[in-house]
């Protein structure tokens, strides 16, 4: 290929950076269900606080044993009682766990690819990814059986061998790895860990 070839066939950087955002925003792994659990569990407490305070004014208090009970606790303590302080720590420290929960991604059920073409979104799924990964893994020389997790950021390569010696052979599968890595060129990064044992499965 000719230096007028290279420079004809590279992606625009601008395209590339529009097309990766594109990807990002695709692919974003999103927290469905705790924020339902959370959703519901914050409604069901406000409906049946609105209810039972409804109903006192208006003269006939439904009398919800627990809720009740809790308003009249409520009304009677001072900001200062002990109780108090840990409620409002509680609830404080849930409140942070929630946002926690809504502004940190989630681990999603697909790896995103780079394509450099903001009209073409491709995908690939965690399984797919470990498949094609572990048969990477297995087609080095000398491995017998090989287990790859997908994380984050993180793989992780577990490789069995009867060989001797294993440094080399760790070397070898993280090198093969990589370069499947290469080859299906994932959005993000993924760093490589291997860890080689002895003996068969």
């Amino acid at each position: 290929m000719t230096t007028a070839d290279a420079e004809w066939s590279a992606p625009d950087p601008g395209t590339a950076e529009r097309a990766r955002r594109v990807a990002v925003r695709a692919f974003r792994p999103h927290r469905i269900w705790p924020t339902v659990i959370a959703a519901v569990l914050l409604l069901a407490v406000a409906v049946t606080a609105a209810a039972e305070v409804i109903s006192a004014l208006a003269g006939v208090p439904l009398g919800i044993p627990f809720v009740g009970a809790a308003a009249q606790r409520v009304g009677g303590a001072q900001w200062n009682a002990p109780e108090v302080q840990v409620a409002s720590a509680a609830l404080a420290l849930i409140g942070l766990l929630l946002i926690a929960v809504a502004l940190l991604p989630g681990e999603g059920r697909w790896a995103a690819l780079r394509t450099d073409d903001p009209d073409l979104i491709v995908g690939l799924s965690r399984p797919a990814l470990r498949r094609t990964l572990t048969a990477a893994a297995l087609g080095t020389g000398g491995v017998d059986s090989a287990k790859v997790a997908v994380r984050r950021r993180r793989i992780r390569v577990r490789v069995r061998t009867e060989l001797a010696e294993t440094a080399e052979l760790r070397a070898a599968v993280t090198a093969a790895v990589e370069e499947r890595l290469a080859d299906i060129a994932p959005l993000h990064s993924y760093k490589v860990t291997t860890t080689v044992r002895r003996g068969k499965r």
